[in-house]
């Protein structure tokens, strides 16, 4: 019993002092200022409109055919989100009509062409903006984006590698992990003609 208690009277003293070691030192790095370290240059992004020489009234509209078409994806969302809500709702209950079904598949697919279409229609109005030259620019632009291996103008990486499809590569590398899984209980010298 006394052997436990010294153990555990030893145990305390030794917490004690490494608190009393670690907590100033913990307390000292956090009070000290940092060293004035050089900040990383800000990369300047592409800004393919400024290189165009929009004019105030083409800013403007620019501006509002941006906001429309905002509107209008909000709108879109909203009510393909409702219908989402309402397939899942439909396909959780046995019961439910398949006619029923047919009809919100059939909405929810009308809904999308109309955005396609909407998206074709947007595409001429937006060009209306730009003056031929601009136009001609633009083009330029968006060329040099796809070179690049994005998606022209959008700035969005690609997923995968072009023209494998996006999980090509997950396919592949699981195909020679499972080639080496079978050579790891071969002979040593098989492993050297592999």
């Amino acid at each position: 019993m006394i052997k436990k208690n010294e153990r555990a009277w030893a145990r305390s003293m030794a917490a004690a002092f490494l608190a009393a070691l670690l907590v100033p030192a913990l307390m000292a790095a956090q009070e000290s200022p940092q060293p004035d370290r050089p900040g990383r240059q800000r990369v300047e992004r592409p800004r393919p409109l400024a290189d165009l020489g929009l004019t105030p009234e083409q800013t403007k509209a620019l501006e509002d055919f941006r906001k429309a078409r905002r509107d209008e994806g909000q709108a879109f969302r909203d009510g393909m989100g409702k219908l989402r809500v309402e397939m899942r709702e439909l396909v959780k209950d046995p019961k439910t009509n398949q006619a029923r079904i047919d009809a919100l598949i059939d909405k929810m697919a009308g809904l999308s062409a109309e955005r396609r279409k909407a998206g074709f229609r947007a595409r001429a109005e937006r060009d209306k903006i730009f003056t031929p030259q601009q136009l001609e620019k633009l083009k330029t632009i968006r060329s040099r984006f796809a070179v690049r291996g994005r998606l022209a103008g959008r700035g969005a990486a690609r997923l995968g590698r072009p023209g494998a499809g996006r999980t090509a590569w997950f396919r592949s590398d699981m195909r020679r992990l499972a080639r080496l899984r079978a050579l790891r209980h071969r002979h040593l010298d098989r492993w050297r003609r592999w």
